[in-house]
């Protein structure tokens, strides 16, 4: 059978199989009952999702149930039947698809609609288990999914999860939140669904099944934060160093929506990333005087009820580039006036290091160097510049535009190459660097080492950094496949 598969997480592993993905039924039958018997297992799920309810199976709601009345034949303990579909036949049809445990579920791939009436009149249906997925247009919408499951937990019939970026939390807190199962897919198969992550990922990784009340979560917000490394890394440190604790990842295009979530779910502390390192600021209650000198935070932690925030990307420049640079008294070149850039080019002043600053924008540029007597060279115009270090601080050259570069290097004279970005691992800008024989730093350096000091700030206990190293690459080589 090339029927594909997702992996269903709960107190068991299991397994959905998603026949509307056939293109051959010859002998059908037959081959999913030898599926069965391999599989052996009581949490299956055979599923034909029809074309109308984002499926691929394009036949008639008769052909579909027939379909899955042949699965219940071949030994197919559950079933997954569209209320759509359930309402087209009426639901007598549900008697055709027993024993099997039936599970009605309602898909919406645009928005998240009121629950409750939904809720309702699914579980009005005379079926074992109640599905929900919709699509998550903030994170907040998670939070409305987990008031519904917290609701209707004691029945133990109700499986939801939102789809899509902003969706990943409640993937990964729905067995907390009391949902029968959450979704994630087989193996390291491409999701069948926006948002889905291996299930293998989900257990070994977000430890999901594991996940208590006195569980602490932390998270990193940012615009892509869903292709973050940092969750693999911290969550890799946190079990290692048996720390209660999950980290996830919060992908939004507002701040004021994560800080609605990060209330709600009483984080322990967060991360952030683009584009949100100065907004941060003005939320939190205290913050140390370099990450209010540079105006860029990437570090909360939440300490007796107060928002407490940090830099620690200067540090982590500063500790990469020292082991290659003697910093008083050199010079580097920072690409890029954001938080990023911004730590770059006020740690290396405070070393002692003359800085030149090339942004687009030449007045956030002009900006930034005022602030530590740096020189501006426009965008574009560092021809002949004779420099030691050049540090990336921009997306520049970041997956999926690898072919970009921020700087023509044989238009410099530079010994050190640095750059921030780390997917793809060696960027074009390293490999021309390497070609040339200049030293080079990768951005999983920079990620390891102010994700070590994030995890320093949070417990108190020293960071296993080869194994932050180790987890980041490993998913850096997932994404990469």
């Amino acid at each position: 059978m090339e029927a594909q598969a997702s992996g269903i997480v709960g107190s068991r592993i299991g397994c959905e199989l998603r026949l509307d993905y056939l293109q051959d039924w010859t002998g059908f039958e037959a081959e999913l009952h030898q599926t069965l018997v391999r599989l052996h297992g009581p949490h299956t799920i055979a599923t034909c999702r029809r074309t109308e309810a984002g499926g691929l199976f394009a036949g008639t709601v008769a052909e579909q149930i027939e379909r899955l009345e042949a699965a219940v034949r071949a030994g197919c303990p559950r079933v997954d039947v569209e209320v759509e579909s359930v309402l087209r036949a009426g639901t007598k049809v549900l008697d055709r698809l027993r024993p099997a445990k039936v599970i009605v579920s309602h898909h919406d791939y645009r928005r998240t609609p009121p629950l409750n009436p939904l809720y309702r009149k699914l579980a009005a249906l005379p079926v074992a288990f109640v599905k929900i997925a919709t699509h998550a247009c903030t994170l907040q919408d998670n939070l409305r999914l987990a008031e519904l499951l917290r609701a209707h937990q004691a029945k133990g019939r109700l499986a939801a999860h939102a789809l899509g970026p902003s969706g990943l939390p409640s993937r990964l807190l729905a067995l907390k939140w009391g949902s029968a199962f959450t979704y994630g897919s087989a193996g390291h198969h491409l999701a069948v669904a926006s948002g889905q992550l291996p299930a293998q990922l989900m257990r070994a990784v977000y430890r999901v099944d594991r996940l208590g009340p006195r569980t602490l979560l932390y998270a990193v917000v940012g615009s892509r934060a869903s292709v973050s490394l940092s969750p693999a890394m911290q969550n890799s440190a946190l079990h290692a160093k048996r720390v209660n604790a999950l980290y996830l990842p919060c992908e939004t295009g507002k701040l004021d929506d994560f800080l609605a979530l990060a209330r709600r779910l009483h984080l322990s502390g967060f991360s952030v990333t683009m584009p949100y390192k100065t907004s941060i600021i003005r939320e939190l209650d205290w913050v140390e005087p370099l990450a209010a000198e540079i105006q860029a935070c990437n570090t909360v932690a939440v300490q007796h009820g107060k928002w407490m925030g940090w830099n620690t990307d200067a540090a982590a420049v500063v500790e990469v580039l020292a082991k290659r640079l003697r910093l008083a008294g050199c010079s580097a070149l920072v690409l890029g006036a954001g938080g990023a850039a911004r730590a770059a080019a006020y740690a290396l002043r405070a070393e002692g290091a003359e800085v030149l600053i090339s942004a687009r924008r030449e007045t956030s540029a002009r900006r930034l160097a005022r602030g530590i007597s740096a020189r501006v060279v426009p965008w574009g115009e560092t021809d002949g510049l004779d420099v030691d270090a050049v540090i990336n601080a921009t997306p520049v050259g970041m997956s999926p535009h690898v072919d970009a570069v921020p700087t023509d290097l044989a238009r410099l004279r530079v010994r050190v190459v640095f750059d921030m970005v780390y997917h793809p691992l060696e960027t074009r800008l390293l490999a021309d660097a390497r070609r040339r024989g200049l030293v080079t730093i990768s951005g999983i350096e920079m990620l390891v080492a102010q994700g070590a000091r994030q995890f320093e700030i949070w417990t108190g206990q020293s960071a296993p950094r080869a194994l932050m190293e180790q987890a980041a690459l490993q998913g850096l080589g997932h994404r990469s496949g």
